[in-house]
Protein backbone atom coordinates (compact mmCIF):
# COMPACT_ATOMS: atom_id res chain seq x y z
CA UNK A 1 0.00 0.00 0.00
CA UNK A 2 1.05 3.58 -0.41
CA UNK A 3 0.51 6.66 1.49
CA UNK A 4 -2.27 7.86 -0.65
CA UNK A 5 -4.20 4.49 0.01
CA UNK A 6 -3.36 4.11 3.80
CA UNK A 7 -5.21 8.01 4.24
CA UNK A 8 -8.20 6.46 2.97
CA UNK A 9 -8.17 3.81 5.78
CA UNK A 10 -6.61 6.47 9.24
CA UNK A 11 -9.85 6.49 10.68
CA UNK A 12 -11.29 2.73 10.39
CA UNK A 13 -7.53 2.04 11.68
CA UNK A 14 -8.28 4.30 14.13
CA UNK A 15 -11.49 3.02 15.54
CA UNK A 16 -10.53 -0.65 14.83
CA UNK A 17 -13.09 -1.12 11.93
CA UNK A 18 -10.94 -2.28 9.30
CA UNK A 19 -10.96 -5.89 7.78
CA UNK A 20 -8.18 -8.34 9.79
CA UNK A 21 -6.43 -8.28 5.93
CA UNK A 22 -6.61 -4.23 5.53
CA UNK A 23 -5.41 -3.89 8.74
CA UNK A 24 -2.67 -5.96 8.27
CA UNK A 25 -1.86 -4.39 4.96
CA UNK A 26 -1.71 -1.08 7.19
CA UNK A 27 0.24 -2.26 9.73
CA UNK A 28 3.45 -3.43 7.62
CA UNK A 29 3.30 0.18 5.90
CA UNK A 30 3.10 1.93 9.01
CA UNK A 31 5.86 0.24 10.25
CA UNK A 32 8.33 1.25 7.25
CA UNK A 33 6.11 5.09 6.88
CA UNK A 34 7.06 7.61 9.45
CA UNK A 35 4.80 10.18 7.85
CA UNK A 36 1.40 7.78 7.74
CA UNK A 37 2.30 6.64 11.37
CA UNK A 38 2.39 10.47 12.77
CA UNK A 39 -0.80 11.03 11.36
CA UNK A 40 -2.40 8.02 12.53
CA UNK A 41 -0.89 9.31 16.01
CA UNK A 42 -2.39 12.78 15.45
CA UNK A 43 -5.87 10.84 14.33
CA UNK A 44 -5.59 8.88 17.52
CA UNK A 45 -5.09 11.67 19.49
CA UNK A 46 -8.15 13.85 18.22
CA UNK A 47 -10.34 11.10 18.72
CA UNK A 48 -9.31 10.46 22.12
CA UNK A 49 -10.83 14.08 23.07
CA UNK A 50 -13.93 13.47 22.26
CA UNK A 51 -13.98 10.25 24.19
CA UNK A 52 -14.05 11.71 27.17
CA UNK A 53 -16.08 14.81 26.38
CA UNK A 54 -19.62 15.14 27.77
CA UNK A 55 -22.35 14.88 25.33
CA UNK A 56 -23.62 18.82 25.27
CA UNK A 57 -27.31 19.75 25.42
CA UNK A 58 -29.00 22.59 24.41
CA UNK A 59 -31.53 24.57 25.69
CA UNK A 60 -35.04 23.39 25.16
CA UNK A 61 -36.49 26.26 23.15
CA UNK A 62 -33.57 25.31 20.70
CA UNK A 63 -35.67 22.44 19.50
CA UNK A 64 -38.90 24.48 19.25
CA UNK A 65 -37.44 27.62 17.14
CA UNK A 66 -35.31 24.81 15.06
CA UNK A 67 -39.06 22.63 14.62
CA UNK A 68 -40.39 26.36 13.77
CA UNK A 69 -38.41 26.94 10.65
CA UNK A 70 -38.08 23.15 8.89
CA UNK A 71 -42.15 23.18 9.63
CA UNK A 72 -43.71 24.45 6.21
CA UNK A 73 -46.98 25.27 6.51
CA UNK A 74 -49.77 22.63 4.94
CA UNK A 75 -52.36 24.63 2.94
CA UNK A 76 -55.99 23.40 2.91
CA UNK A 77 -55.98 20.41 0.80
CA UNK A 78 -58.66 21.49 -2.18
CA UNK A 79 -61.66 19.36 -1.62
CA UNK A 80 -64.74 18.78 -4.42
CA UNK A 81 -68.05 17.75 -3.30
CA UNK A 82 -66.45 17.44 0.58
CA UNK A 83 -64.03 14.36 -0.53
CA UNK A 84 -60.63 15.15 -0.94
CA UNK A 85 -60.05 16.35 -5.17
CA UNK A 86 -57.72 13.20 -6.64
CA UNK A 87 -60.47 10.77 -5.02
CA UNK A 88 -62.85 12.51 -6.95
CA UNK A 89 -61.09 12.95 -10.29
CA UNK A 90 -60.41 9.26 -9.60
CA UNK A 91 -63.90 7.81 -9.68
CA UNK A 92 -64.80 10.08 -12.28
CA UNK A 93 -62.23 8.44 -14.53
CA UNK A 94 -64.12 4.93 -13.08
CA UNK A 95 -67.32 6.06 -14.68
CA UNK A 96 -66.08 7.24 -17.22
CA UNK A 97 -64.70 4.17 -18.21
CA UNK A 98 -67.46 2.31 -17.28
CA UNK A 99 -69.26 4.84 -19.69
CA UNK A 100 -66.81 4.05 -22.70
CA UNK A 101 -66.97 0.24 -22.25
CA UNK A 102 -71.07 -0.01 -22.18
CA UNK A 103 -71.01 2.73 -25.77
CA UNK A 104 -68.54 0.24 -27.44
CA UNK A 105 -70.19 -3.25 -26.44
CA UNK A 106 -73.87 -1.71 -27.92
CA UNK A 107 -71.92 -0.76 -30.57
CA UNK A 108 -70.58 -3.99 -31.74
CA UNK A 109 -73.85 -6.35 -30.38
CA UNK A 110 -76.09 -3.87 -32.02
CA UNK A 111 -74.17 -4.31 -35.14
CA UNK A 112 -73.37 -7.77 -35.05
CA UNK A 113 -76.89 -8.67 -33.19
CA UNK A 114 -76.71 -10.58 -30.49
CA UNK A 115 -75.22 -13.96 -30.08
CA UNK A 116 -77.73 -17.17 -29.63
CA UNK A 117 -76.56 -19.45 -26.54
CA UNK A 118 -77.86 -22.59 -26.49
CA UNK A 119 -77.67 -25.01 -22.98
CA UNK A 120 -77.95 -28.62 -23.70
CA UNK A 121 -78.02 -31.31 -21.19
CA UNK A 122 -76.67 -34.52 -22.12
CA UNK A 123 -76.18 -37.87 -20.18
CA UNK A 124 -72.43 -38.97 -19.03
CA UNK A 125 -70.62 -40.77 -21.83
CA UNK A 126 -69.91 -44.50 -20.24
CA UNK A 127 -66.28 -43.86 -23.46
CA UNK A 128 -63.39 -42.14 -21.97
CA UNK A 129 -62.63 -38.88 -23.05
CA UNK A 130 -58.93 -38.93 -25.28
CA UNK A 131 -57.77 -37.04 -22.60
CA UNK A 132 -58.36 -40.02 -19.47
CA UNK A 133 -56.09 -41.86 -18.11
CA UNK A 134 -57.33 -45.10 -16.71
CA UNK A 135 -54.84 -47.31 -14.42
CA UNK A 136 -55.25 -51.24 -14.27
CA UNK A 137 -54.00 -53.56 -11.71
CA UNK A 138 -51.39 -56.20 -13.00
CA UNK A 139 -50.54 -59.18 -10.89
CA UNK A 140 -47.39 -59.13 -9.61
CA UNK A 141 -46.05 -62.43 -11.64
CA UNK A 142 -46.25 -60.78 -15.15
CA UNK A 143 -44.59 -57.43 -14.38
CA UNK A 144 -41.20 -57.75 -16.52
CA UNK A 145 -37.88 -58.97 -14.15
CA UNK A 146 -35.33 -55.82 -13.90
Amino acid sequence: MNCSEIKNYVIDYVIEELDPDLQIQVNEHLAICEKCRSEVQQTELAIDGFKDATRFKPATDVYRKIAEQIEVPRSKRPRLLGMPRNLVYAFGAFVLGIVITRSVDNIILGVRGPSRIEVRQESPRRVPFSDTVEFYSVPAKNLARI
